[in-house]
Formats: structure tokens, C-alpha cells, sequence
């Protein structure tokens, strides 16, 4: 009995899958989709000659569906120099393309395509043409302006609040359009790093190691038409991370003569400054000039000397040497007569320095002034913050007694010093003198403490103090430095 249950339900079922099969209604086959067309329009016309920046608009429409994107490229046809250029296909899905077509001949044929492709992403199979002519493109030429090719520069293994890279000032000139893009590249390393500025500032992970030696930086621009300047600006930078391995350098730009009373030698003044300071070594800058960064950057202490009474010092031409020199971590003595007044020759006194300026930003002068230039009021100075008590003028130095000076130094400068500066020393006025309150107990030396250099600055010539006191000076001066 259960045997014919079975095979009744078998037959049921077979019965069903009969007729599902055999009587379902028929349809037709799927239409075959309907490739998208192409237009173009008639801007340029076929056959006009063009120069090599133009812009092409087309559209597309498909019959059973919707463009949805485009694809173009172009082949260049030099007539003069017989060859050609094929670009690759582009995809976008814009109906607008400007485009620096390549022109590197005198006249250069080019035949653009372009081709919608649709929703089920099948392309026209006839793509539209426009044909047209192009005159010669000229690449533009790239210029680094700064650092000169050979310059030897700081640099250390990374950045500070002070010294945050070196920095590359470039330009470029082009004869048929605008320049719209430079690319740099350091050791030939890596792809060009494209940007749209005239300056970087190269870190110092960007160059090849050791830091320390000849790097290679190189430029190119671009222009509007596409083209490349091929041949990249180039220059060799010297580096040099600072090793501090020595105490003391000393940079003599004292002239002795009528400037300066009671020294007729140069090794008078340097017997005065190594009997102070005991240096590693002293270059006179008449006869030597500047040592390079290789040499400057083994000192951890510079002292510069200007002690002859003159307005326009050499040091105030070599902001930008010691600018180097402290954002690496230098530390600097200036000793001078009249050497504020060098680092800005226009200026009368008293004057306020701008913030940006070397005097404020980095010797830490927000104002200056100074003394009249005859019968000198200046016959020492009261210490502060740990510095000699008082110091005197050397009177021992017969000429200081008669005219000018008359018993006093002229010229002397008085500070108003900016923030994180101390007072070190402070005028101390001859009796008599008529502007007396001017000058009396104002800071005459002060030390800026840093985060990343120190300075101190002296408004008065330290070759003028008594040797005994001078002693003292540098003493502390080392003591705090070193």
C-alpha cells in the first residue's frame, strides 16, 4: 500500500515538470545594445594653424541607455623632422579638454579622436576627428637664484624653532606662454616633487646621506603649453652639520690707525684679545676674509671685534654669514665702536628697530642710541647679573685724554634690550656731562639667552677697558658661553 503512495506522488510530480516545461510562453532574444556616437564641435576649424595650448569641446548620446564617460588621445605629426608622436588614451567625463598639444617642430600636424563610451561600457566605434595644425612650442628656461652653485651651507639632521631647512629660490622665462609649474630633485633621487611656488625649503631627510658634503639640487619648470624645460637648473650646495669640536674662533675687523687711539699694530689688539680669551685660533678678516662653514662650524664660540671708531663695520655686511652660524646652535661675542650703527647705516639715533630685522630679531636691539662724538661721556660701566661690579675706560692710553675724547669714550651705545635679554652692563657718565640723564645707568652690554643660540653684545670697544677689568669680562663671558 505505501509502495503505491510512492509511485503516485513520483507520477504527480513528473507530470508537473512536463508542463512547466513545455508550456511556457514565448518571448524574443535580447535586443543587442546600441553603441554610443560621437560629435565634435567645429572650434577649431579642420586645417587651422593654432599655437599648441587649445580647447576641444564634443558630446556623445546613446540610443538604449547613457554616455558615461570619454575617451581621447592624440597623434603629432612633425612635417619638418618626418616623425611622429602617439599619446595614450585618456579617460574623463568632461566634454571639455584643454590641452598642450606636443609641438616640438616648426609645424606640427595633430589628429585628435575622441570617443563616448556608455552605461554598459561599449565605445563608439568610429570615433570623432579633428584635424589641425600647431606652430613650434618653446620649453621655458629654469634659473635657481639662490644659494650660488658651490655655496657652502649649515645644515643639521633636523629642524628647529631657528633652523628649519635650506632654502631654494628659483625662476623661469618662457618665449610663447606662461610658466605654470616647477619640480625639484636633490641627489637624483626619487621622482621630481612638483609645485607651484618659486621657493622650497628642503628638509634634511630629502637629501642622499651623509648630509655632510656635495648634494645636487636640480629645477625644471613647465609652461602652459605643456612643455618641459629639458634641460633642469642645477647647482652643488656644500654642506656642513656643525661639529662644535673647538672652544674659540676669533674674528679680528679691529683697523688700527686714527681710529684707533693708542694702537698703531695688529698684534698689539691681538695680544689684547687672546691675553681676554685664550681662542683656538684668530683669522684677520682684511687679510683672510670669512673661513667656511667647514671651519667656522668646528668653533662653539665666535668673537667678533670692531674696536675702531667708525660707523659702517664689515660685520653689518655679514648679517647673513652669522645668521647661518647662530640658527645652527652658534654662539656669539660682539665687541665694537659704533657697530650697531653698521648693521643699519640709514638709521639716525636714537632708532627703534623693526622686528624683522637682524638688530631686533637676532642681537635682541629694540632701540638703540649714541653718545655725542666729542668730549666723551663714557668712562666705564656698572655691572649686573653676575658681570664685574664697574669697569673702567683705560686711561692709560694717552690719547683718550686729549680731543676728542677728553678723558671719556664718544659713540658709545645705549640699549633698550627685547625679550629673554639681560642687562650686563650699564653706562657710567663723566661728571659735567650736559645730557647726563640720557645716558646714566642705561644698558650699554647685554646677553640674549636662546633656545637655540647665545648672544652677547657689547656697545662699547672691549680693546678700550682696562686690561685688568677686561680680564674679568671675559672671564664671566666664558663662564656663561662655555
Amino acid at each position: 500500500m505505501n509502495i503505491n503512495k510512492y509511485l503516485i506522488v513520483i507520477f504527480l510530480i513528473a507530470v508537473g515538470l512536463y508542463f512547466s516545461i513545455n508550456c511556457s510562453p514565448k518571448t524574443n532574444p535580447m535586443n543587442p545594445n546600441l553603441l554610443p556616437n560621437t560629435t565634435i564641435a567645429n572650434i577649431p576649424v579642420d586645417g587651422d594653424t593654432m599655437k599648441a595650448y587649445v580647447t576641444l569641446h564634443w558630446d556623445g548620446e546613446d540610443g538604449d541607455g547613457y554616455v558615461s564617460l570619454y575617451k581621447y588621445r592624440y597623434v603629432t605629426y612633425h612635417l619638418f623632422e618626418g616623425d611622429s608622436v602617439v599619446q595614450e588614451w585618456r579617460t574623463t567625463d568632461s566634454t571639455r579638454q584643454t590641452i598642450a598639444f606636443e609641438s616640438s617642430d616648426s609645424l606640427n600636424f595633430q589628429r585628435f579622436e575622441v570617443k563616448a563610451i556608455d552605461n554598459d561600457g561599449d565605445a563608439d566605434p568610429t570615433p570623432a576627428i579633428k584635424k589641425f595644425y600647431t606652430k613650434r612650442a618653446y620649453a621655458p628656461e629654469t634659473e635657481i637664484i639662490s644659494p650660488e652653485n658651490n655655496e657652502d651651507i649649515f645644515v643639521l639632521p633636523v629642524t628647529s624653532d631657528w633652523w628649519q631647512g635650506i632654502e631654494i629660490n628659483f625662476n623661469s622665462s618662457d618665449k610663447d606662454g606662461e610658466v605654470i609649474e616647477y619640480a625639484y630633485r636633490i641627489d637624483n633621487q626619487g621622482d621630481w616633487k612638483w609645485v607651484m611656488d618659486t621657493m622650497v625649503v628642503l628638509l634634511p631627510d630629502e637629501f642622499a646621506f651623509p648630509l655632510s658634503g656635495d648634494h645636487t639640487i636640480e629645477v625644471i619648470s613647465k609652461d602652459n603649453t605643456g612643455m618641459v624645460d629639458p634641460t633642469p637648473a642645477t647647482v652643488v650646495l656644500k654642506l656642513f652639520e656643525p661639529t662644535f669640536d673647538k672652544s674659540i674662533l676669533i674674528i679680528d675687523e679691529t683697523i688700527e690707525g686714527s681710529n684707533t687711539p693708542g694702537f698703531t699694530s695688529d698684534a698689539e689688539v691681538d695680544e689684547f684679545y687672546n691675553n681676554l680669551f685664550h681662542p683656538d685660533s684668530s683669522i684677520d678678516y682684511f687679510e683672510n676674509g670669512l673661513p667656511p662653514k667647514n671651519i667656522l662650524g668646528r668653533y662653539r664660540l665666535l668673537i667678533w671685534h670692531s674696536d675702531y671708531n667708525f660707523d659702517r663695520h664689515n660685520v653689518g655686511e655679514e648679517k647673513d654669514y652669522l645668521i647661518e652660524y647662530l640658527q645652527v646652535g652658534g654662539k656669539l661675542v660682539l665687541s665694537g665702536w659704533r657697530i650697531i650703527k653698521s648693521f643699519d647705516l640709514e638709521a639716525s639715533f636714537p632708532q627703534v628697530y623693526d622686528p624683522e630685522s637682524f638688530l631686533s630679531e637676532y642681537l635682541h636691539v629694540i632701540e638703540a642710541n649714541e653718545c655725542p662724538s666729542v668730549d666723551g661721556p663714557f668712562i666705564g660701566a656698572l655691572g649686573k647679573n653676575g658681570y664685574p661690579d664697574s669697569i673702567h675706560v683705560n686711561l692709560n692710553i694717552d690719547k683718550i685724554k686729549g680731543f676728542p675724547y677728553f678723558g671719556g669714550l664718544t659713540n658709545i651705545n645705549i640699549i633698550t634690550p627685547g625679550a629673554f635679554t639681560r642687562n650686563i652692563f650699564t653706562f657710567l657718565c663723566k661728571d659735567g656731562f650736559s645730557d647726563r640723564v640720557t645716558f646714566q645707568h642705561r644698558a650699554c652690554a647685554i646677553r640674549y639667552l636662546g633656545s637655540a643660540f647665545d648672544i652677547i653684545l657689547f656697545g662699547f670697544p672691549l680693546l678700550y677697558i682696562e686690561p685688568d677689568d677686561a680680564k674679568l669680562i671675559a672671564d664671566k663671558v666664558l663662564e656663561d658661553l662655555l
